[in-house]
């Protein structure tokens, strides 16, 4: 009919649906999988790099507490050896 919309469809017409393909949908979902995937390993990775460094640090301070030992260690054996000349020479 003149001044109608053709690509309307009437009232009486059902338009079929499109069926949703079971393999895209799979697709899309295991996409989404991947992408939380990538997500989790990215925090993962971040907490693995925080635990090294603070491992590190960890490390470094017990060089030096080592360090500081063995020259506090060496001091008072040589304090201790200059102790003893002492008393042997005043007796």
């Amino acid at each position: 009919m003149a001044g109608q919309d053709d690509s309307r469809t009437s009232d009486d017409e059902t338009v079929p649906k499109k069926e949703t393909d079971p393999v895209d949908e799979n697709d899309g979902t295991i996409a989404e999988e991947y992408v939380t995937l990538d997500s989790k390993l990215d925090e993962l990775n971040i907490a693995l790099d925080f635990l090294e460094q603070k491992n590190d640090d960890i490390h470094k301070k017990l060089k030096e507490l080592l360090e500081s030992n063995r020259a506090i260690r060496e001091e008072l054996k040589n304090e201790g050896a200059g102790d003893g000349d002492t008393q042997s020479s005043s007796n």
